[in-house]
């Protein structure tokens, strides 16, 4: 390769330059001469002949000048036409892009603090957004969410409370507000795999009516949901799995629907698989089994039940509480030793699942995560303009030099944008890392699945 120091010194020896100042420029010119002598001699000349011709382009009148530019001409190339608007234009572009990542790579300690600000900042807000994002944001993952109710029991004095079994059948065979209506308690189950030799397991179970699955509106992905007979004596006796412990506990087996297994002893009958990846494969339940409410001694006074409708259509949740204020007022005059005083509080689900503590605890966390990413861009600017002020000189020669002034600009915001960009990338991926961290250390059960 030849030196092509000696050459630009001599070009450069009429400036007066401070010594440091005319290192750098020599360095750089010496980087452009190297390309185009690569050029070239990839195109077929003779390292002689590409050395001639190199020197020649540098001995050209203001070539100099235009090296000097932060967007330095080079030869167009072969798929622009020579000496259009657009061919320059792009050139520019990418030349500019070259010397703005060069000057950045020079100053590692300013693009390295640069990036780890803004990257901190953009991956906090893409970590706790994507929680806002699902809890507040989304709507429940059903048809038709805006019509799901959690219907409670009003003692007097209070807003909710739990339900009476013999008051839900009231309410489920009274009501003309809802199109389906089920009920919903919770049982633990032990478990053991025939042939292990290993301790018993407990399943967590979800014991719900069988309009459970017409309220959700959704249908198991292997089998079928609970027949309209299957919450009566005797006919009980199946389950359905969720999909995280179909894989667990049966290795995924495609035929275990109808098979028998063994719950405290009991025959439970598999009726169906909950789909992968949804909001009963996220939840604690391992299986659900339809609840029997005459099998457990219907009572009055006994509240331990919870409560899911679907409004029918057309109907708005005032005209739903209206009329279960009817059937409330209808149980608590038939029967004033239990339930006198006692009301109904229907609520829309998604209110009850998204507490208010919950939304405003999220709502606070994503302003202060806001305010971090302000804080964080304020203090890259705060770098840049730094920055900036240090290289007056340097931009000084150069529009001496034969720059002008908004192709300096224009570098520099060039600059700009590859921090950005370098700063989001990074942002992302550890936005995406501090999501897969928090969903590892939070209990399954701990932020709305359902």
């Amino acid at each position: 390769m030849p030196d092509w120091k000696r050459h630009i010194v001599e070009r450069l020896s009429s400036l007066r330059l401070a010594p440091t100042r005319e290192a750098e420029i020599v360095e750089e010119l010496s980087q452009h001469l190297d390309e185009r002598w690569r050029e070239l001699t990839a195109g077929g000349a003779s390292p002689e002949e590409a050395t001639r011709l190199a020197l020649a382009d540098f001995s050209e009148e203001n070539l100099l000048a235009r090296y000097m530019a932060p967007l330095r001409q080079s030869h167009t190339p072969a798929s622009i036409t020579p000496g259009s608007a657009t061919g320059h234009l792009l050139s520019d572009l990418w030349l500019d892009l070259r010397y703005a990542a060069r000057t950045l790579t020079k100053r590692p300690s300013f693009a390295i603090a640069a990036v780890s600000t803004l990257a901190l900042g953009i991956g906090a807000n893409t970590a706790l957004f994507s929680f806002v994002d699902g809890v507040l944001l989304k709507p429940l993952p059903y048809p038709e969410p805006e019509r799901l109710v959690q219907v409670w029991e009003k003692p007097p004095g209070f807003q909710r409370n739990g339900i009476a079994s013999l008051n839900f059948m009231d309410w489920q065979k009274q009501n003309r507000v809802f199109s389906h209506m089920t009920a919903l308690s919770g049982e633990a189950y032990t478990w053991t795999q025939p042939g292990d030799a290993g301790e018993p397991q407990r399943l967590r179970a979800s014991l719900v009516s069988a309009a459970y699955w017409d309220v959700l509106g959704v249908k198991p992905a292997l089998g079928r949901g609970f027949a309209a007979d299957e919450d009566q004596p005797g006919k009980d006796k199946v389950v359905i799995l969720s999909h995280r412990t179909w894989q667990a506990k049966f290795h995924g087996d495609p035929q275990i629907l109808d098979r028998t297994i063994l719950l405290d002893g009991e025959p439970f009958r598999i009726a169906g698989v909950t789909a992968r990846d949804t909001n009963f494969d996220r939840g604690f339940n391992d299986l659900w089994r339809p609840l029997c409410l005459l099998c457990r001694g219907p009572q009055r006074n006994f509240h331990w039940l919870n409560a899911l409708a679907r409004l029918k259509p057309g109907v708005t949740i005032e005209q739903a509480r209206a009329e279960m204020d009817i059937i409330a007022k209808t149980i608590a005059e038939t029967y004033p030793k239990d339930k006198k005083g006692w009301g109904v509080t229907i609520d829309l689900w998604m209110d009850r699942i998204v507490s208010e503590q919950l939304r405003q605890s999220l709502t606070v966390l994503m302003c202060a995560v806001g305010a971090l990413l302000l804080i964080a861009c304020s203090n890259v600017a705060n770098l840049m303009l730094t920055r900036n002020a240090a290289r007056s000189r340097e931009m000084n020669v150069r529009m001496a030099l034969g720059a002008s002034r908004g192709r300096l600009i224009r570098l520099m915001l060039l600059e700009n944008l590859l921090l950005s960009l370098a700063g989001g990338l990074l942002g992302i991926a550890l936005g995406f890392g501090l999501m897969r961290i928090i969903e590892t250390s939070l209990p399954p059960f701990s932020l709305p699945s359902e």
